[in-house]
């Protein structure tokens, strides 16, 4: 599966991109909702788990 992981917490981001390369996915990392948009443009994913306070937005509007 590939998953996109919208995460401003670097450390965390880290941790859980790796557990799920770990178990054989493919994981892209985006920072911010603009980050994350730019990687929806270029890729399609089978999962997006997503942050709700992002230094940009709240990831619940993110999804409307």
């Amino acid at each position: 599966m590939r998953f996109l992981l919208v995460e401003d917490n670097a450390d965390l981001a880290r941790s859980v991109r790796d557990l799920l390369a770990l178990n054989g996915h493919a994981v892209d990392w985006a920072a911010s909702l603009g980050d994350a948009e730019d990687c929806l443009r270029a890729a399609i994913y089978d999962l997006i788990l997503l942050d709700i306070m992002l230094p940009d937005g709240d990831g619940r509007q993110f999804l409307d």
